[in-house]
């Protein structure tokens, strides 16, 4: 399972990043993925920090489970 957090207000949002061309090839390779769309927030250090504790747990698990 892959894990996204993407602030909608991020600059490089529309041009460069569009995570929803990353969801589509997950799907079409059966690849999970959870893409989790934050309203107000940017590509800042701030952003991260907010995060960054779910991702922490969310590779945890992974790696207790072996995938």
């Amino acid at each position: 399972m892959i894990l996204i957090d993407q602030g909608e207000a991020d600059q490089f949002l529309e041009e460069q990043l569009r995570p929803e061309l990353f969801e589509a090839a997950c799907r079409e390779a059966g690849q999970p993925v959870t893409v989790r769309r934050h309203p107000g927030y940017d590509h800042s250090y701030w952003f991260i920090a907010s995060f960054i504790e779910d991702h922490l747990r969310h590779h945890a698990r992974a790696l207790a489970a072996g995938d």
